[in-house]
């Protein structure tokens, strides 16, 4: 009543899960390609908050026509030009 190699007292032990190399290669690029599309995508969010702060920062004076930058939060801006109050105004799309 021996045991032979891979049995324990009627169980059956496996060491490796049996994965064929087409799988093995498939999981492989699908997570591979999921850690790209998640930096893609961290990346486009961190490009467009950055876009956003950078055009909310220019402004245009409507008297004497300069553009300006302001990173300042106040509402009203102080045209270094002409010296007219001036909003910030929502940013324009292109």
């Amino acid at each position: 009543m021996g045991l032979t190699i891979g049995e324990d007292a009627g169980h059956h032990l496996h060491s490796m899960i049996p994965v064929t190399l087409s799988w093995f290669v498939f999981v492989y690029l699908a997570l591979f390609l999921a850690g790209i599309l998640i930096l893609w995508i961290g990346y486009e969010m961190i490009r467009k908050k950055h876009a956003n702060s950078v055009a909310r920062a220019r402004v245009f004076c409507r008297i004497c026509g300069s553009r300006y930058i302001d990173i300042s939060s106040a509402p009203l801006l102080k045209c270094p030009v002409c010296g007219s109050l001036n909003e910030r105004s929502a940013p324009e799309s292109r």
